[in-house]
């Protein structure tokens, strides 16, 4: 914002000199204006959009790395048993919040530019919707979701997952699933669609819910999609599972991963 205002000024002042001292007449001083404004609007937001390039590749990377990490340990427990799931989740806990703090640190230069880019604020905001989202700081969630930008699917679905937290009426959560979905580009609401689909059969609304996979289906091609719709077409309700979306679906919070635990081992009994 600070940008535009400065920029606003020095074509201003650049217009009245250029009419005051002769040099041009009014209508072309408003051109000379115009064209300063434009020039210096692109020259710092080059300069901006450098440093903003620099950070946020940054950040995917430690997100990158980070997330591998985890879905390797999930994995791993996925096919060999665990002692203790509160110890496997305590574990991922922690690991994702040294994530967190890393990229914190990464974005936190950020902050000084706050008022210089337009957007930047809201962008920052989208960010660490993820993160508090991610730690189970809903009171911040809330804070974060009216600022933040859900252009992404799984920003998305986390809108809808905290509705149905607060348990939100069927019909709030109708109203707010068909605006996102409504300006999401083609291919990419899979995830959106089938969220919305198992709240719909959680509240016993299967025909509502199979009506929802048909649209999804329709502006997506996903396999999710067409088997949650091809288990409720046959009435097998139970089979119903948006499971396959791996990480992306479990970081929702509206059901978690199934791990193997360890069985004790019998030894046999001992004879005196």
């Amino acid at each position: 914002m600070i940008t535009v205002l400065i920029n606003a000024l020095l074509a201003l002042v650049t217009g009245v000199t250029l009419t005051l001292t002769d040099v041009s007449p009014w209508y072309w001083s408003i051109l000379w204006g115009l064209l300063v404004l434009v020039g210096g609007q692109a020259a710092l937001g080059l300069i901006l959009r450098r440093k903003m390039t620099d950070v946020s590749n940054r950040v995917q990377q430690v997100m990158k790395q980070g997330q591998i990490k985890m879905q390797a340990k999930v994995q791993r427990w996925r096919t060999k048993p665990v002692s203790s799931q509160k110890a496997a989740e305590q574990e991922l806990a922690k690991d994702r919040d040294a994530m967190i703090a890393e990229v914190q640190a990464v974005l936190r230069p950020l902050e000084k530019y706050r008022l210089w880019v337009p957007l930047l604020g809201r962008q920052l905001a989208t960010m660490e919707l993820q993160f508090a989202w991610q730690r189970k700081d809903f009171k911040r969630v809330d804070i974060l979701l009216p600022r933040a930008l859900l252009m992404e699917p799984f920003l998305m679905c986390i809108r809808l997952a905290r509705l149905w937290q607060q348990n939100a009426t069927t019909e709030e959560l109708r109203k707010v699933f068909q605006q996102m979905v409504r300006r999401a580009r083609y291919g990419t609401t899979a995830l959106v669609y089938c969220t919305f689909a198992w709240m719909l059969v959680k509240r016993g609304d299967v025909d509502g819910a199979y009506q929802v996979l048909v649209e999804g289906d329709e502006k997506n091609e996903h396999p999710v999609i067409k088997s949650n719709k091809e288990v409720l077409a046959n009435n097998r309700v139970a089979h119903f599972t948006n499971v396959a979306f791996g990480d992306e679906w479990y970081a929702l919070w509206l059901e978690e991963p199934k791990m193997r635990a360890k069985r004790a081992r019998d030894n046999g009994r001992f004879f005196a």
